[in-house]
Parts: C-alpha cells; sequence; structure tokens
C-alpha cells in the first residue's frame, strides 16, 4: 500500500520484497547483498531476475541514531529497495522506497 510523504506515492522495503518473493519459484530469481565499504557502511544488492541484473547502493548515515546504532541494516535495506525498484517492484513515484525517504526526513511510517 502506498504511503504519502508530501504529496508523492512510495512502498516499503518490506512490500517491495514481499513482491519479489512471489517469483522465488522461477529460476534465476536472486537477491544479494554485500559490503563495500566499512567506515562508512556502504552496501551493494544486486537483484538477478532470469538475465537481467539490478543493482542498489546505499551508505548508512552515522550522524542519525538508528543507523549508528544499525549502520548495516538500513544501509543493506536500502540497497535492497533500491535494487528492487529498479527492476520495477514497487514503483509509484520513483525508485526510493518509503524507508528511504524517511531516513531522509528522519520521521516514523
Amino acid at each position: 500500500m502506498p504511503i504519502n510523504i508530501h504529496g508523492k506515492q512510495y512502498i516499503t522495503v518490506a512490500e517491495r520484497v514481499a513482491e519479489a518473493h512471489k517469483l522465488l519459484e522461477e529460476k534465476g530469481f536472486s537477491i544479494v547483498t554485500e559490503v563495500l565499504l566499512h567506515s562508512p557502511v556502504v552496501i551493494k544488492a544486486t537483484v538477478t531476475i532470469g538475465e537481467n541484473v539490478f543493482s542498489g547502493i546505499s551508505a548508512a548515515n552515522p550522524t542519525k541514531a538508528i543507523e549508528k546504532a544499525s549502520p548495516y541494516e538500513v544501509a543493506e535495506t536500502s540497497a535492497v529497495g533500491r535494487a528492487l525498484g529498479f527492476a520495477g517492484f514497487g514503483i509509484v513515484d520513483g525508485i526510493a522506497s518509503a524507508d528511504e525517504i524517511n531516513k531522509v526526513n528522519d520521521f516514523s511510517l
């Protein structure tokens, strides 16, 4: 269900992942994450669907409490959301997920 943030509609990463999981039975579908940097934490997610490959990258912001406490988890979630967005999952008004916009605007969903 899209979330309205500043007049635009965004989908959460959880909803994108749920939509993508419907393809799990199809051959050649995967989501893989990797740490590119540890300081600052930068994560790359790669979504493969058959021969199509989509990636998303996210960095944790150590000045924000949740990202300082769980930098890998926060960056990984955003990277997965971006990769799934580039693959076409949960696109309404843009590639960014509701979670990512939440990070930027610093408010709760």
